[in-house]
């Protein structure tokens, strides 16, 4: 019956996840040529910046008498401008009006591919701009948190399933993802950094490894690695909330490790590996941290973050307690492993979080609040449990 169950819950999970893998597909299906019948409306495109800039997020609201306002995202700025556009055959270009604070246009032509999307491209920066298609953009987001959700079940409960997706797809997928122009070197190491979690974490549940304290080191600073490439991330940007941000990330990897030592390996059916002693105070301040990293760096992408932070925690809060490190990289890594695979289109559905200088000075605030507010309760559990003998660290 056990068996039964677990693999009708198997199939409704690969149902989900072929459904969520779909979408591009029938978004290029339904895409209108441009070069025939130009269409007004919304339209966004997500630009890798060079090391230090983060990316860029665009979005256009082209008019029909021939002007277009133009949303930039990126860094510490925030801009919306109104400018003018045309189009002959398959050119579009887009003008600005003098002393115009985005010029990233002014000098070179879109050209509008047999699809029907917009490639842009100037000097080192290159992108595609989509038509943004609003109600399937919110069930995209919904439907990131069920799939990623389900995909934890499955892999918590198949070690093949487990296998197959991350030791093999991400070497049958490499060429498909170079193909797709993705430069920032901060996707490509958290793309094969948690991929590499998951590796391991696998590896941890099903063979002698789970046992040894070393290899439970190894599982902790996976995750260590994890904040470290985001904090630097952030200092690189150097603006004020990137900066307050980072110390928040600091305070989170310094308070990591308590009972690291106690991650144990379940035995059970599923063979889950449980870090129990993982306070869920820790849990909430990372992830206000990790969302609060994304909006400042990649604003683009906020909306989508916010998700896939809530399909680990949920798991871990309600359906098994001790399984958030586990969750974390699998959802994180199905995540970047899908966003490889479709980048232009998940970019395309991408929500518009709103985003001023007050937004993002506040949200970096309270980020380092809550990470310094875990980080007292952490050393003062740790002096207490001096004063008891025990060492609260390990």
């Amino acid at each position: 019956m056990y068996k039964l169950e677990r693999l009708k819950a198997s199939v409704v999970i690969v149902l989900l996840f072929i459904l969520l893998f779909s979408f591009p597909f029938s978004n290029m299906a339904s895409a209108n040529s441009l070069t025939n019948d130009f269409e007004f409306g919304t339209w966004q495109m997500i630009v890798d910046g060079e090391s230090g800039e983060g990316a860029f997020f665009y979005r256009f609201n082209f008019k029909e008498e021939g002007k277009v306002t133009v949303i930039k995202q990126f860094g510490g700025h925030n801009i919306e401008e109104e400018k003018t556009w045309q189009i002959n055959e398959n050119k579009l270009s887009i003008t600005s009006d003098r002393g115009a604070l985005i010029t990233d246009f002014d000098n070179i032509l879109f050209t509008v591919n047999e699809d029907g999307d917009l490639l842009y491209k100037n000097g080192f920066y290159e992108g595609v701009a989509k038509e943004h298609n609003s109600p399937l953009s919110i069930f995209h987001w919904v439907m990131i948190l069920v799939v990623l959700m389900g995909l934890n079940e499955l892999f918590r409960k198949s070690k093949w399933a487990g296998i197959i997706f991350y030791f093999i797809l991400p070497i049958a997928l490499l060429p498909i993802w170079t193909s797709y122009g993705v430069t920032y070197w901060f996707k490509w190491v958290k793309v094969y950094s948690v991929v590499g979690a998951s590796v391991w974490f696998i590896l941890m549940r099903y063979t002698k490894l789970g046992g040894l304290t070393s290899a439970k080191l190894v599982a902790a600073l996976f995750l260590a690695l994890n904040i470290g490439e985001a904090v630097m991330q952030d200092f690189t940007m150097g603006y004020l909330p990137n900066v307050l941000n980072g110390i928040a990330g600091v305070l989170s990897i310094a308070t990591l490790f308590y009972g690291f030592k106690d991650i144990y390996i379940e035995d059970t059916k599923e063979r889950d590996m449980l870090w129990t002693k993982m306070p869920l105070l820790w849990i909430i301040a990372y992830d206000i941290w990790n969302w609060v990293f994304v909006y400042l760096n990649f604003p683009g992408s906020a909306s989508a973050q916010f998700m896939v932070l809530l399909s680990c925690t949920i798991p871990a809060m309600f359906i098994k307690k001790g399984t958030w490190l586990q969750a974390r990289a699998f959802t994180l890594a199905a995540w970047f492993m899908y966003y490889f695979t479709f980048p232009r289109f998940t970019e395309s559905v991408e929500l518009l979080v709103p985003r001023n200088d007050f937004l993002m000075l506040s949200v970096a605030v309270i980020s380092l609040i809550a990470n310094a507010a875990y980080a007292y309760i952490y050393v003062k559990r740790v002096m207490r449990s001096k004063k008891q003998g025990k060492l609260a660290l390990v």
